[in-house]
């Protein structure tokens, strides 16, 4: 009976350190992939705006938006714990005021991407200076629409 305790013992005791690890390790598996996601690499933050329990975020390739045509994104992100958040349908509108005249108009047409809450923004904006940029966005996580600034150089 000792021998069988003593060759029992020896398989239990591997045992713990080893179901340890896999806990820990599976711990540390779901932390990351819960973990907000980064921004897109090589892409700054142009505009940061909270509205109705959302961040929405602009994001581009330079310091701002490019006259003519460019690209940025527009990231939705919870109020609550800044995760990407799928804001569903997004429209998105540009105006800039025009002393006695009438607002010029700009272009912004929006793409989901395969990251939900990141949508690619195509605009197409004639002028330089400042841009009202409207925000609408109906979805899973709710409903809502601000106003954010966006330089055009």
């Amino acid at each position: 009976m000792h021998v069988s305790n003593s060759v029992g013992a020896a398989f239990r005791r591997p045992a713990v350190p080893a179901v340890l690890a896999l806990l820990v390790l599976g711990t540390l598996t779901t932390a990351c992939r819960q973990a907000p996601p980064l921004e897109a690499p090589g892409l700054k933050e142009l505009n940061r705006v909270s509205a109705g329990g959302m961040t929405v975020v602009m994001l581009a390739s330079g310091e701002a938006l490019k006259s003519g045509k460019d690209t940025a994104y527009l990231e939705f992100r919870s109020g609550t714990d800044g995760r990407l958040v799928d804001a569903g349908t997004v429209k998105v509108s540009a105006t800039m005021a025009m002393q006695g005249m009438a607002p010029m108009m700009g272009s912004m047409f929006v793409h989901k991407t395969e990251t939900a809450g990141r949508y690619l923004i195509d605009t197409d904006l004639g002028m330089l200076g400042t841009w009202q940029i409207g925000v609408e966005w109906d979805g899973p996580a709710g409903t809502g629409k601000t106003m954010m600034s966006g330089s055009v150089q």
